[in-house]
């Protein structure tokens, strides 16, 4: 969101919906918006995010400091209070037999999470906030770095300034592929998993920057030619033969230096132009625009709500003779384990609109909670 007008970009709102869809739905082994299966969620849609955070980035206007600061406060430290709260859960659940998760210690609450992510299993979706938070700061240095160059250069009669957003996005482009190969050849053990993570989704991160700064305003390809062109493109990668899915969780087996980034712009590609056709339809949507503006809820607590659902079916499989079933062995060990009544799917819509709403719903009620404290806040000071 524009904050010198309040205007809302819808467009990226729904964008920003639709990759926590896919995100949730992912998760449930589900694959309702993969388009039959030739543009699956795991080619692109952690880096789509990385994507919008790019196309949203505007520069350090009151320094680097300021802005890390703010970035800090806005990712970092939610996401230290609910690591806490998720530890103390998971260390709580051992006690009945849960294999969730490591003990709360300081290097699970504050190294872990710039290592693996996965310290206390109820809330490893949430790797991606330090990883995201990191990328930004890697952004923020190289970004003003490499301004800050092409003013002096410029200055010398030869002006490279209006060229800055290429070449930030060409050197991106170069350091994402070292992190491929320090994948390869080094390994992703400890921080070097973290290192990888950054350096490969830097690529994506310059891609939004350029897309908005370049891209957008040549973006008019007409709708009858974009999709048979990215559906053409999406079945060549498809017919090469090789596996494109691969895991950003681990960094591993990144299929080259080419197709990873061949098959996520793709993806990305397909979804922002379905999302600017309906956004004229979704602008007066209070729901796609608080969801678009909420995933980060939604990403830290959806896997929760899976959780809860499967352990009110425990609690009825137990006490009520019902659903008889259940695999309470796979509820304790497999965090994945998604129990579906007589073995239907369709039980998965069910999931995944609770592992939406829920989270939204909390994160209204707590924004509501904010307004009011301001409020009283204010008043009193007035």
């Amino acid at each position: 969101m524009d904050k010198a007008n309040q205007k809302i970009n819808t467009q990226f709102c729904l964008l920003s919906a639709l990759g926590i869809l896919m995100v949730a739905d992912g998760h449930l082994g589900s694959s309702y918006l993969d388009v039959g299966g030739l543009i699956q969620y795991y080619f692109f849609h952690m880096q789509m995010f990385v994507f919008i955070s790019g196309y949203f980035y505007k520069g350090c206007k009151n320094g680097i400091r300021s802005y890390a600061v703010h970035k800090f406060l806005h990712l970092m430290v939610p996401y230290f209070i609910w690591n806490f709260i998720y530890g103390v859960l998971a260390q709580w659940l051992r006690n009945y037999g849960f294999q969730f998760g490591e003990p709360v210690t300081f290097r699970t609450l504050f190294v872990e999470p710039f290592c693996m992510g996965y310290q206390f299993v109820l809330n490893h979706v949430a790797w991606f906030v330090p990883t995201l938070f990191l990328v930004e700061m890697a952004n923020a240095l190289l970004a003003e770095g490499i301004c800050q160059a092409a003013r002096r250069v410029s200055s010398l009669g030869k002006d490279v300034l209006k060229y800055e957003v290429w070449i930030r996005t060409g050197l991106y482009m170069l350091i994402s592929m070292g992190g491929v190969w320090v994948s390869e050849h080094v390994g992703t053990e400890g921080f070097w998993l973290m290192t990888v993570r950054v350096m490969f989704l830097l690529a994506f991160f310059g891609a939004g920057s350029l897309y908005r700064e370049r891209l957008e305003p040549v973006d008019t390809l007409r709708n009858r030619y974009y999709f048979p062109l990215f559906l053409c493109a999406a079945m060549a990668l498809a017919l090469q033969g090789k596996p494109l899915i691969y895991g950003l969780w681990n960094c591993r087996d990144i299929p080259g230096y080419a197709l990873p980034y061949a098959a996520a712009f793709v993806g990305i590609g397909f979804w922002l132009r379905v999302a600017r056709i309906l956004a004229p339809a979704l602008e007066e949507s209070r729901l796609v625009r608080f969801l678009g503006r909420n995933t980060y809820a939604v990403m830290m607590h959806h896997m929760m709500v899976f959780f809860l659902i499967k352990t009110a079916y425990a609690f009825l499989a137990k006490y009520r003779g019902m659903f008889v079933g259940f695999d309470f062995v796979s509820y304790k060990t497999d965090f994945y384990y998604c129990y579906l009544p007589r073995g239907m799917v369709q039980f998965k819509v069910f999931y995944l609109l609770a592992g939406i709403g829920l989270p939204l719903g909390f994160q209204w009620c707590v924004l509501r909670a904010k307004e009011r404290i301001r409020s009283r806040i204010d008043g009193k000071g007035r």
